[in-house]
């Protein structure tokens, strides 16, 4: 079949861009928003310097579309479980073991993509410069990404301990916690890396580090839950 002139430059077009954002993930990672120029995108991309203002309106857009990409990409992971617990809660509080089963089933989702997909390496590189520094950029990924699992996990923290329904403070600095022993094996990678000699990370690695922090999590929510003033 002869393609229309039109779907011709629909299909160029999206090329283009899609190159462009795959470009911006590894020198925006590297570089940083101000170590990037829009000279290395191009020349990483393979496309002409001029692409850029003409698919995003410049740096600042391709930057945007980059995190936007992220976020879609993070979210298509996690929303099938976020769903699924959302639904749980919706109709009922679970019950304490409900709701740990839960949060069992939702950190290991967390470690599959952060420690064990082809994605991470590349997105954790972003995320933690605007994390050490954020730009006008950051608000998208809270609100996209670190708001909605933040919530979760303190929610069924909530229902796991009998607190109220809205996690109160303490709850959500635990449930920070809980997120964080799952981020250290992404951002502290190297240290891991170097320390036991891992591959960083092979497939049998991410499933011995899913055991451990599941293991990890068991250990911590019996501790706290036979904490003075929690039963």
């Amino acid at each position: 079949m002869v393609q229309t002139t039109q779907a011709k430059s629909a299909t160029a077009t999206g090329t283009t861009s899609n190159r462009l954002i795959e470009a911006g993930l590894d020198i925006f990672g590297e570089c940083g928003y101000t170590g990037a120029t829009t000279r290395m995108i191009a020349d990483q991309g393979g496309v002409n310097l001029a692409a850029i203002p003409y698919h995003f309106g410049g740096k600042e857009g391709l930057y945007g579309a980059v995190i936007k990409h992220i976020i879609t990409t993070v979210r298509g992971q996690l929303d099938p479980i976020l769903a699924e617990i959302e639904k749980r809660v919706a109709q009922s509080t679970p019950a304490p073991e409900e709701a740990q089963e839960l949060l069992e089933k939702f950190l290991g989702r967390l470690v599959d993509f952060i420690v064990g997909s082809k994605e991470a390496p590349r997105f954790s590189r972003i995320i933690l410069r605007e994390q050490m520094s954020p730009s006008n950029a950051y608000d998208n990924i809270y609100t996209g990404l670190m708001q909605p699992i933040l919530n979760m996990v303190a929610m069924l923290l909530a229902a796991i301990t009998g607190t109220e329904t809205e996690p109160d403070r303490e709850t959500r600095l635990r449930a920070f916690i809980f997120i964080g022993q799952i981020m250290a094996f992404r951002f502290a990678r190297e240290t891991l890396i170097r320390n036991l000699g891992l591959e960083g990370y092979s497939s049998g690695e991410t499933a011995e580090i899913h055991r451990i922090v599941l293991e990890q999590t068991r250990a911590a929510l019996f501790g706290l839950k036979n904490l003075p003033g929690k039963k």
